[in-house]
C-alpha cells in the first residue's frame, strides 16, 4: 500500500499544475491607455497606445467623429497595442469618441478633441447678400465670414475678424469675434445710390472686395410737359411727352429703364396709351398727331408707385374744306388735292371716307388712303344700278355732302 500511494501523489500534483495552466490562459487580457491626451491639433499625427497584459492579444479601435466613423487595426509591439489614426481623419476638427473592442467585447472607451491648427495659413470664406439693395436706412445687406485654418476647419469661437465696407469717400471698419464659427454684420444702405465694397480680414489674411449695388428706392410724384413742331392735326407729326427728372425720396434719379405709362384721353373719352423708359431719370414718350381737330388730356404713371398731374393738348384742324370732282360719267370721284396749313400737299396715307347714300339711307361706306394729296373712288355700274346717289365725304375731321348725282341706266 505504501508503494501505491507514493506513485499516485506526484500524478495528482502534476494534474493540478496542468489544470491551473489551462485556466490561466483563459484569463481576459487587460488593456490600459498609456497617455490619455484630451486635445490634439488638426494635421498633427494622432497615435493611441494601450498597455496590454498579453503579448499575443489583439483589439480594434472604433472611432466616432462628426466627419466619419472608422475602425483602426492595432499593431502589437511587445505587449503594447499601437493605433495610428489616418492622416485625413486627423485633419478634421471636432470631438472624437473611441471604443476599444476585443473579441467583440468593449474593453475600454474614452474621447478627445481635435482643435484648429493656428500654425497654418488662415483662409476666409465670405458670403454677402443681397447683392442689390435700395437707398434708405431701413435696407441692408449681410456679410457672413467663416475664417478657417489650412485644413478648412472653422476657427474657434472668439477669433477676431475685421469687417470693412467702403462707400464713396467713407470707409468703415468693425471688429467682430466669431460665434458658432462665424462672424457676421448687417451693413445698412445709404441715402445715396452707388456701389458699396465689402471685405474682411482675419489675422494676416484679407479677402477680395465684394460689390453691392445701392439702387434708388421707389419713385416719387413728378410732372410732365410736351413738345411739338406745330399744333395742327395733320396725322403726321410727332408730339413728345417729357417727364421731369423722376427721383426717389432722397433725390436720387430712378434707375434707367423705369417704365412710365402715358394715359391719353381724347374728347370722345377713348383712352390711348404710350410707354417710355427712363434714361438719366427722364422718360420721353411719343404720340402721333390726330388727323382731325382734337383735345388730349394726358396723365403719366410709374405704375402703382408715382404719378403726374394731368396736362391738356389741343390740336387745330388742318383744313377748313377740301375740293372734290366727278368724272367718267360721274362714276369716278376724286377728292383733293388736299393741302396743309402752308398750302403744301398733305402726307400720303390720310384717310378719306366715302358714304354712298340712296333715298336718304347709307347703303355702303368706302375708305381709301390719300396718295400725293388725292383719293379716288370708282362706282361700278354693275353694282350701283340706281339712277340717283348722294355722297358724304369725310377727311381730316371735315365732312362735306354732295348734291344728288344722277346716272344713266342702260
Amino acid at each position: 500500500m505504501k508503494k501505491i500511494s507514493f506513485y499516485i501523489l506526484p500524478f495528482f500534483i502534476f494534474t493540478l499544475f496542468v489544470f491551473a495552466g489551462i485556466q490561466s490562459t483563459k484569463k481576459t487580457a487587460q488593456f490600459k491607455l498609456i497617455e490619455n491626451t484630451k486635445s490634439f491639433v488638426a494635421g498633427n499625427p494622432i497615435t493611441l497606445v494601450f498597455q496590454c497584459s498579453s503579448k499575443t492579444a489583439s483589439a480594434d479601435l472604433y472611432l466616432i467623429h462628426s466627419y466619419s466613423k472608422i475602425i483602426v487595426n492595432a499593431k502589437n509591439e511587445n505587449g503594447k497595442l499601437v493605433f495610428k489614426l489616418p492622416l485625413l481623419f486627423t485633419e478634421k476638427t471636432g470631438n472624437v469618441n473611441w471604443y476599444l473592442i476585443s473579441n467583440s467585447e468593449k474593453k475600454s472607451f474614452g474621447n478627445f478633441k481635435i482643435t484648429p491648427n493656428n500654425n497654418t495659413q488662415t483662409e476666409i470664406e465670405n458670403y454677402l447678400g443681397p447683392r442689390t439693395i435700395l437707398t434708405g436706412n431701413q435696407n441692408f445687406t449681410m456679410i457672413v465670414t467663416v475664417p478657417t485654418d489650412g485644413y478648412d476647419n472653422p476657427k474657434e469661437d472668439n477669433t477676431l475678424v475685421l469687417i470693412k465696407d467702403q462707400f464713396l469717400e467713407n470707409t468703415t471698419t468693425e471688429s467682430i469675434k466669431t460665434a458658432h464659427f462665424i462672424a457676421w454684420k448687417n451693413i445698412y444702405s445709404r441715402t445715396q445710390a452707388g456701389k458699396m465694397l465689402v471685405s474682411s480680414q482675419c489675422e494676416q489674411t484679407s479677402t477680395r472686395e465684394i460689390e453691392t449695388d445701392i439702387y434708388p428706392s421707389i419713385a416719387t410724384d413728378f410732372n410732365i410737359r410736351y413738345e411739338r413742331n406745330h399744333d395742327f392735326a395733320d396725322g403726321n407729326q410727332i408730339t413728345k411727352l417729357i417727364t421731369t427728372s423722376i427721383t426717389d425720396q432722397y433725390g436720387n434719379q430712378v434707375s434707367d429703364g423705369t417704365l412710365v405709362t402715358f394715359y391719353i384721353t381724347n374728347s370722345s373719352n377713348i383712352v390711348l396709351k404710350t410707354y417710355a423708359a427712363t434714361i438719366n431719370g427722364v422718360a420721353i414718350g411719343q404720340i402721333l398727331h390726330p388727323d382731325h381737330k382734337e383735345t388730349y388730356r394726358i396723365k403719366a404713371y410709374v405704375t402703382g408707385i408715382a404719378e403726374s398731374p394731368s396736362i391738356t393738348i389741343n390740336y387745330k384742324p388742318l383744313i377748313e374744306k377740301f375740293p372734290y370732282t366727278f368724272s367718267k360719267n360721274n362714276r369716278t370721284i376724286t377728292v383733293g388735292p388736299l393741302t396743309s396749313f402752308m398750302n403744301q400737299i398733305v402726307p400720303n396715307g390720310i384717310k378719306v371716307e366715302l358714304k354712298i347714300i340712296h333715298n336718304n339711307q347709307v347703303i355702303e361706306t368706302k375708305q381709301v388712303d390719300s396718295y400725293e394729296g388725292k383719293a379716288r373712288f370708282t362706282l361700278s355700274p354693275s353694282f350701283y344700278k340706281e339712277k340717283q346717289y348722294q355722297f358724304e365725304i369725310t377727311t381730316l375731321g371735315i365732312t362735306q355732302k354732295t348734291k344728288i348725282i344722277s346716272y344713266e341706266i342702260h
